[in-house]
């Protein structure tokens, strides 16, 4: 039902909103029929220009009112005062409505749209309003990956602006998605996840940070180690290069009585550029004794101690975040906890691409026989019974997970698609399936994916190339030898 459009009258608001001046009904009767701009200052008063708002002292004084907000204006307030205000909008029923700070001061809080001036504050609230009134669901009823997508829904060109925190595990969070968490919500999985489905996407690249692959900290330590031994116990330690039998060491085990001598081949070294040199050489070993130009590098996470180099650590982007097309159509469709969606991983095609590769695979193949490559697919059985018996929203979280563990074992070169709802394909060029396949079915058994007791069920069958290769076969005559195998 199409909401009312504003009221144009003047209303007057002590702090105790007991009057309200000129209506001779409740505040309850007469708030019901319309949304008004919301002003908080703290002295309660409304300028000359603020005829449309119902200014306020206090976060407390709308309650209770039956007040339903357009959206809210902060003036007056310290940095300290607007970020705990905006930080109760995002808590509240009205998490959804613009606010906005008056412009002139400090830099508005992170969970603020914006600094302007009333009216601009005003016209964007109305904006909002307009979106919110085409969208046909009932806000307080969504889920929190639609709460994200609702909130940049309603603000067009809207980003969810990252924040540096060091107290963070990930180094970067984002304040706005953490304020329209509820109780047990996630906000990086949240993130992750849309991201991962193509929901919202990456603007503008902010940082890049790498992180522990056992408990996904980016709260590393990089060492400098012994490339030979890796231990910690090395310096800088001038050395010597003896001519006569080739030996490089530490200078301090030439010194024999006052004089330079080599301790392999006992030649004195007189000379310099004659029986020996000062090689580039600049580090030496203090344990296993090994003298070198450059040191390793390897990096100690500080939350779990899990020891690795920079090579193995999971590298991230950190980018503003905006709604992307597909869930622009997707929320307003509904179609936001469709669960299979899940395991359209970055690595991820249309099935009729995903048909020609293969084909080019194999045309590739026998022109170079050393061309090898392997066919997967993973077949969810029970999936349908668990949306009936959990619920989708149960079911998505299990497909995530799978999919954020595939993700992990997938190479930049593996190809993956569905052909259908339950059938998940992969291309792996030189590779064979079977360390792969059997990951795949620990990541399905696995604890975390059935906490409750139950568990996805999937039927893993695979080809490789050349092995299981028969004449004349394309790639739909593969996959549908996969398809109807027992």
């Amino acid at each position: 039902m199409e909401m009312p459009q504003p009221s144009n009258k003047t209303i007057h608001m002590t702090a105790d909103t007991s009057t309200l001046e000129p209506l001779g009904a409740t505040p309850t009767a007469f708030f019901a029929h319309a949304e008004r701009m919301v002003i908080l200052r703290p002295s309660g008063e409304r300028a000359h220009d603020e005829a449309d708002g119902v200014a306020l002292p206090s976060w407390e004084a709308i309650l209770g009112t039956g007040l339903v907000p357009l959206g809210f204006y902060l003036d007056g307030w310290t940095s300290a005062d607007q970020a705990d205000l905006a930080e109760k909008v995002r808590s509240s029923m009205w998490w959804d409505r613009p606010v906005v700070v008056a412009s002139g001061g400090a830099s508005p809080p992170p969970l603020a749209d914006a600094a302007a001036t009333y009216a601009q504050a005003r016209s964007m609230s109305e904006r909002a309003l307009a979106v919110r009134r085409s969208f046909k669901r009932d806000p307080t009823t969504l889920h929190f990956d639609e709460r994200v997508l609702l909130f940049l829904y309603l603000r067009d060109t809207a980003e969810l602006q990252p924040l540096l925190d060091r107290l963070s595990a990930q180094l970067y969070r984002y304040p706005m998605v953490e304020a329209l968490a509820r109780d047990g919500d996630d906000a990086a999985r949240c993130l992750a996840t849309l991201t991962r489905r193509r929901l919202l996407e990456p603007a503008l690249l902010i940082d890049r940070t790498r992180h522990c692959r056992t408990c996904a900290s980016a709260h590393l330590h990089y060492l400098d180690v012994c490339p030979h031994c890796s231990s910690i116990h090395i310096g800088k330690s001038a050395s010597l290069h003896c001519f006569s039998c080739g030996h490089v060491g530490p200078e301090a085990v030439f010194h024999n009585d006052g004089a330079l001598v080599c301790p392999k081949c006992s030649t004195a070294l007189r000379h310099i550029g004659v029986d020996y040199d000062r090689p580039l050489t600049q580090y030496a070993c203090g344990s296993c004794h090994h003298v070198f130009m450059e040191t390793s590098v390897i990096a100690r996470c500080l939350d779990c101690a899990t020891v690795a180099e920079p090579d193995a650590l999971d590298m991230r982007e950190v980018a503003t975040l905006r709604l992307a097309p597909h869930g622009r159509a997707a929320l307003r469709a509904g179609q936001i906890q469709e669960s299979f969606a899940a395991l359209d991983t970055a690595n991820y095609v249309e099935p009729p691409y995903f048909r020609r590769l293969v084909d080019w695979t194999l045309a590739t193949h026998v022109r170079h026989k050393e061309m090898r490559f392997a066919l997967i697919l993973v077949e969810f059985q029970n999936a349908t019974g668990l949306i009936e018996q959990h619920g989708a929203a149960r079911v998505f979280l299990m497909l995530d997970e799978f999919a954020r563990r595939l993700h992990e074992l997938l190479r930049t070169s593996d190809i993956t698609t569905r052909t259908h709802e339950e059938r998940l394909w992969l291309l792996l060029p030189f590779s064979s399936p079977e360390g792969l396949a059997a990951r795949l079915e620990k990541a399905l058994v696995s604890e975390d994916l059935a906490a409750d007791g139950s568990a996805l069920q999937a039927r893993i069958r695979y080809l490789q190339v050349p092995g299981d290769l028969r004449p004349g076969d394309n790639a739909a005559q593969l996959m549908n030898r996969l398809e109807g195998s027992d």
